[in-house]
């Protein structure tokens, strides 16, 4: 792909479904790593996200693989993004295959600070 130059590697945090056990809610993780072209999000694009979402720090992210919002009915977490230092979870994936550079471009808002978590393992910041 043509855009390759432009990227780097990221951390992904990419989830199962979840189990409920003890009255709680988990879900198993894995961390992949992923080569992604990540830019923050204009105040454009910021007012085009659900209402609940407009207020928060974004970013987009162009890479060769679709990543996953939340699937609420399958109660699997959206995908995670570690970038300078804090998680954001994908809210849209969309595959942009009318140009020769074909990818896929996803958009992440910023998790609270209560749902931070620590960082990828090995990685301080990013």
């Amino acid at each position: 792909m043509g855009i390759g130059i432009f990227r780097r590697s990221y951390t992904v945090r990419r989830h199962a479904e979840q189990e409920i056990s003890g009255g709680y809610a988990s879900a198993k993780y894995s961390d992949d790593k992923m080569m992604l072209n990540v830019q923050p999000m204009s105040n454009k694009e910021l007012l085009a996200l659900p209402e609940g979402n407009k207020a928060v720090k974004g970013v987009k992210a162009y890479g060769g693989k679709m990543l996953a919002p939340a699937n609420e009915n399958g109660g699997i977490p959206g995908d995670r993004l570690y970038y300078l230092g804090q998680w954001y979870v994908c809210v849209s994936s969309a595959r942009w295959d009318h140009t020769p550079l074909m990818h896929y471009r996803s958009q992440f808002t910023l998790l609270p600070a209560s749902e931070q978590g620590k960082p990828p393992e090995g990685v301080s910041w990013q």
